[in-house]
């Protein structure tokens, strides 16, 4: 598997230890107008430590933050240790319709509706299992892992 979703290293834990199981998605600054294209079924979760915050999860997932440094990986270097699988993807136009997934995610829920009403009204929901992978991937950081966007392309596990 050379893809992988960028994505809140807390998220990254709710999601690996079964508190979390749909990501809700809108789109990176840097993808083309804004916008989520679902490009790949198949990932490996790849956690990020930027604009993550206590006030940005539900009080009762907060501790998903906790020592959350310890799982930075050493400057220069990306740790992968999760793969996802979307089992169904929708994209929802109703913000009255995203409160079915409420109890299926850890985000507040002015998270949810800042993400939802940005730019314009919708938000993709991706029905996820997620799989410990047998041992870590440790990858050199490259540039083009920067930036806000939801894929990336790990080249480097080839080089």
């Amino acid at each position: 598997m050379h893809v992988a979703f960028k994505e809140w290293a807390a998220i990254c834990r709710a999601l690996a230890t079964g508190r979390q199981d749909v990501i809700l998605r809108k789109g990176g600054i840097v993808e083309p107008g804004g916008a989520f294209c679902l490009d790949h079924r198949r990932f490996l979760l790849l956690p990020t430590f930027l604009h993550q915050s206590a006030e940005q999860l539900i009080p009762e997932a907060r501790d998903l933050l906790e020592g959350i440094n310890a799982d930075r990986p050493p400057d220069g270097s990306v740790v992968l240790t999760h793969e996802a699988e979307i089992l169904q993807a929708t994209r929802v136009e109703s913000f009255d319709a995203l409160t079915r997934f409420r109890g299926r995610h850890v985000w507040a829920d002015a998270v949810v509706a800042e993400r939802f009403h940005r730019w314009k009204d919708e938000l993709h929901v991706l029905e996820v299992v997620v799989r410990p992978l047998a041992e870590p991937l440790i990858l050199p950081w490259h540039t083009d892992y920067s930036g806000c966007k939801s894929w990336v392309d790990l080249r480097a596990v080839d080089s």
